[in-house]
């Protein structure tokens, strides 16, 4: 499949796009890009530790998977349905957008090629291409605002990496993803916990069901990726 290149100028907010496969503009060395893994992996191993000590590790990974996979709305009715409090919700969701996309950003831009040639990435590799050869996409027309605005709506492939990782391919730099995606990430996990505890007062006994509707649908997600891109 003929994939399409696609240049933007923040400064202009022009996007240029031909027919070719998409690159990334690196606007960062390499040396930056493999400290802000090193400071990402340290941190988030810190973070896994503190919350092992205060017994919450199983929120943590309850949390941390479910935004993974599906989404953050999905990750905070899943908290929220087992009782998980509050602010462990908000913390945890903020800390593991951030903590992907330090670890996994400079990943996306270093092996940006590499990546391609796997077929586990095939369907994030292509969706993120898609998204950003679209003149008439947020970011296209909003700039960082634009970013904001990915980042905080749910469902999945909106978190802080992903994120990341359109912005990066439409020639922003490290410098001005990484706070804009910070603020939206806090400002999403605030209300969508907020949202999820909110819902789960009136839910009832139904609640005690919502894990299992998460399962089924990162499930289907997961299978619905593999057979679309499969076929292609």
């Amino acid at each position: 499949m003929e994939k399409r290149l696609s240049t933007y100028n923040p400064n202009t907010h022009e996007t240029t796009i031909t027919d070719n496969y998409m690159s990334i503009e690196k606007t960062e060395s390499d040396r930056f890009l493999i400290g802000m893994f090193i400071i990402g992996v340290i941190s988030v191993s810190i973070i896994i530790f503190i919350f092992n000590q205060f017994g919450l590790i199983r929120e943590f990974s309850l949390i941390f998977s479910t935004q993974f996979l599906s989404g953050r709305e999905f990750a905070m009715l899943n908290g929220a349905s087992l009782e998980v409090s509050l602010y462990v919700m908000i913390l945890v969701s903020f800390i593991s957008d951030i903590g992907s996309l330090m670890i996994g950003l400079p990943i996306f831009v270093i092996f940006h090629e590499e990546l391609k040639q796997f077929p586990l990435m095939t369907p994030f590799m292509n969706f993120s291409e898609m998204i950003t050869s679209r003149k008439g996409g947020l970011m296209h027309k909003f700039g960082l605002v634009g970013i904001f605005m990915i980042c905080f709506i749910p469902f999945q492939m909106t978190g802080g990496l992903a994120t990341a990782c359109f912005a990066k391919l439409l020639g922003f730099s490290v410098r001005e993803i990484l706070p804009v995606v910070a603020i939206a990430s806090l400002v999403a996990s605030v209300f969508w916990a907020v949202t999820a505890d909110t819902v789960m007062q009136y839910l009832g006994p139904v609640q005690h069901y919502i894990p299992y509707f998460i399962v089924l649908v990162v499930a289907s997600i997961l299978l619905y990726n593999f057979m679309h891109y499969q076929n292609r």
